[in-house]
């Protein structure tokens, strides 16, 4: 009877053991699969465009859906910490849809790293112009391999890395990247092609009315251009600051100041930059050049609840080796918030031209409507920015 009850509690043990062993096989089995964060956003931005241009005269009237755009991010925590994930968002461009981002990520406390395609760090200031564009001969460095600097002025593929030293409000950065973003440009170099570095501080949205300095910057940005004589480099140093003139949330006034020094490269003569030519764009882009750009935008936040903001900007630019090769712009603009993410939107933008550029000057006048959106799935992580930051802000909610 003892011999049986042995054999008996050997055959259970035998069971026993087996039955976790194929446990612990299934379970190494499970989908360990995390679903990742989904953030998704966006902006429809339509305006009735009415143009009165000296530089372009056959240049029609037109409905402008251009800064419109769709943006995805998916992302997830790592095992050893920190946050990593994609980007990927388009944009209407000229009447055609184009892939703005396109990039993996990696973020924590200390640093972040991006690689892909993504907005090119060739200015500072985010200025109240209703599209990014709408200023950028002088608030961008420009790309010295392209004529379509609306989109390639400002967009490019970059790996780059960010130290947020302090953790908080500060940022040293560096990148290296291509300004091609096609093959349409014969003479852009291949590869790699610009590299920069940057000091930027930064107080987060919480603290944009109550502190003095709400963002600063220094930076350099190089690109190697094609010439016919060979290849060459440009440098460009951008210094920017934008600061309250009070410190009353509800009743905001500010203001935006950046310049940028381009050292250009080649010989650019005032045949090469003005508007009749087919590769003015670029010409200008690589012609040695200082900007200056200020704005002063008043917000009105009754209850702390963004209402309406108008503001003024000023710019100036100076193509230094050419002869009376300078141009001005004026832009008074109004946003008046209707509801959460939908804004009217009102702008004009007056340009004038030296004899060097061709003389005369250029008239647009917009009205329209923005309609924004922001919504997240899953959320589990702390964010370190919003989605609708990787875009220009034409707003300060």
């Amino acid at each position: 009877m003892k011999h049986n009850n042995l054999i008996m509690t050997a055959m259970i043990s035998s069971i026993v053991s087996s039955t976790l062993m194929i446990t612990e096989v299934m379970a190494l089995e499970v989908d360990r699969e995390v679903m990742p964060r989904i953030t998704i956003g966006g902006r429809v931005m339509a305006t009735v465009d009415n143009y009165d241009w000296d530089t372009n005269k056959t240049k029609e009237d037109e409905i402008n859906l251009e800064d419109s755009a769709i943006l995805a991010r998916f992302d997830k925590r790592v095992y050893d910490g920190g946050v990593a994930g994609a980007v990927v968002g388009f944009k209407e461009d000229g009447d055609a849809v184009k892939f703005q981002q396109m990039n993996a990520f990696y973020w924590n406390q200390d640093f972040g790293v991006t690689v892909g395609r993504t907005r090119l760090r060739n200015t500072i200031i985010e200025f109240p112009t209703i599209r990014d564009d709408d200023l950028e001969d002088y608030t961008h460095v420009g790309n010295g391999s392209s004529n379509d600097q609306d989109f390639d002025g400002i967009y490019g593929k970059q790996a780059s890395f960010d130290w947020f030293f302090d953790r908080k409000l500060q940022t040293l950065g560096a990148w290296v990247g291509t300004r091609r973003n096609g093959t349409g440009f014969s003479t852009a170099p291949d590869g790699i092609d610009s590299y920069g570095v940057n000091y930027v501080y930064k107080q987060p949205e919480d603290y944009r009315y109550v502190k003095w300095i709400r963002h600063a910057g220094v930076s350099l940005d190089s690109q190697k251009v094609q010439l016919s004589t060979g290849e060459e480099r440009m440098n460009a140093i951008i210094a920017g600051i934008e600061f309250n003139l009070n410190m009353q949330p509800a009743k905001n006034w500010s203001m935006g100041v950046q310049a940028i020094s381009n050292d250009g490269a080649g010989t650019i003569t005032s045949a090469d930059i003005v508007h009749t030519n087919a590769n003015a764009a670029s010409n200008r882009a690589r012609a040695a050049s200082n900007s200056l750009v200020a704005s002063l935008r008043y917000t009105a936040r009754p209850k702390l609840l963004t209402r309406w903001q108008t503001a003024l900007t000023v710019a100036y630019k100076d193509y230094s080796d050419v002869s009376s090769a300078t141009q001005w712009s004026v832009t008074p603009s109004l946003v008046y918030t209707l509801g959460q993410g939908v804004d009217l939107l009102a702008q004009v933008i007056h340009t004038s031209y030296g004899s060097g550029l061709g003389d005369g000057s250029d008239n647009t006048y917009q009205i329209g409507i923005s309609f924004s959106l922001e919504t997240m799935f899953n959320d589990s992580i702390g964010e370190r920015s919003d989605i609708l930051g990787l875009e220009h802000g034409y707003i300060k909610r």
